[in-house]
C-alpha cells in the first residue's frame, strides 16, 4: 500500500472510531457519496463512501432560524448545524476544526449552534442556559465570545461562579445573567434543540448536519472538509 493510500485509510478510520460523548451513537447506514471534491488541496483522497455519513431526506432537515446562534455568511450554500454540549471534552476538541472550516470556506459555509446538554453531564444544562443568555443579551457576537472563553480552557468550571466569569469576559450584565441561570430562563429553547437532535438520531456530541449529511464525532478538519466539499458540489458552488 502506498503512503498516500495508507494515510487516506487512516483518516477514514478516524471518523469510524472517533470519540463522542453519549455512549456511542447508532452507526448510520453508509451513503454512497463518491470521492473528495477538488476545492481543498490534500495529500490524501478520502472516500466518503467509507465513512459513516448518512444523507437524510430533505424533509427531515431542520431549517435554522434566528433563535440559533450562527457564524458565517447568512446566504452560504452550506449550513453546518452542530449539536453540542459545553461540558463535552470532544466538543472542545473539534472546535479547532470548525474554526479552520470557517476560515477556509469563508462566505461559503455557515455554522449553526444547537444545544444538546447530555443528562449525565452535571453542569451541561446550566452552561447551555448561560450560552443562551449570552445570545439573548448580545447576539451572536456575545454568544461566540462566551463559547470561545469556555473552550479555551481544558477543564472549564461550569458552576454559577465559573460561568459568571466567562460571562464577564463576554461583557454580559451580571445581574441579568445570574437571574437567567437561577430561573433556567432558556430551558424551552434548549428543549427545542434537544428534540430536533433526537429526531435526527443524535445520541452523542458533537453531532453534525452538513446540509443533509449527518454524522457524529470529533472529526479532524481533513474529514470535515470532505463532507463540506460534497455539500458544496451538490449545491453547485
Amino acid at each position: 500500500m502506498s503512503l498516500r493510500a495508507a494515510t487516506g485509510a487512516a483518516l477514514c478510520a478516524a471518523l469510524l472510531l472517533t470519540a463522542s460523548c453519549g455512549g456511542g451513537a447508532r452507526k448510520p447506514p453508509r451513503a454512497t457519496l463518491g470521492t473528495q471534491a477538488s476545492g481543498v488541496a490534500s495529500e490524501t483522497e478520502i472516500r466518503l463512501e467509507d465513512l459513516p455519513v448518512t444523507r437524510l431526506p430533505l424533509h427531515r432537515v431542520p431549517t435554522p432560524n434566528a433563535e440559533s446562534p450562527s457564524l458565517g455568511a447568512a446566504d452560504a450554500k452550506v449550513v453546518v448545524q452542530l449539536w453540542s454540549d459545553f461540558e463535552c471534552p470532544f466538543c472542545a476538541d473539534v472546535n479547532p476544526a470548525l474554526t479552520e472550516m470557517l476560515r477556509v470556506y469563508a462566505g461559503k459555509v455557515r455554522l449553526v449552534w444547537h444545544d444538546y446538554p447530555l443528562p449525565f453531564h452535571a453542569h451541561a444544562r446550566l452552561a447551555a442556559n448561560a450560552g443562551r443568555e449570552a445570545y439573548a443579551q448580545g447576539g451572536a457576537k456575545a454568544f461566540w465570545k462566551f463559547h470561545d472563553a469556555i473552550y479555551s480552557e481544558r477543564s472549564p468550571k461550569l458552576t454559577v461562579e465559573g460561568l459568571s466569569r466567562f460571562a464577564s469576559e463576554a461583557g454580559l450584565d451580571q445581574a441579568r445573567f445570574r437571574e437567567a441561570l437561577s430561573t433556567q430562563r432558556h430551558d424551552a429553547e434548549i428543549e427545542r434543540d434537544f428534540a430536533l437532535g433526537n429526531a435526527l438520531g443524535v445520541e452523542g456530541t458533537p453531532a453534525f448536519l452538513v446540509n443533509d449529511y449527518f454524522f457524529v464525532g470529533a472529526v479532524p478538519f481533513e474529514i470535515l472538509s470532505v463532507v463540506v466539499e460534497r455539500a458544496l458540489s451538490d449545491a453547485g458552488a
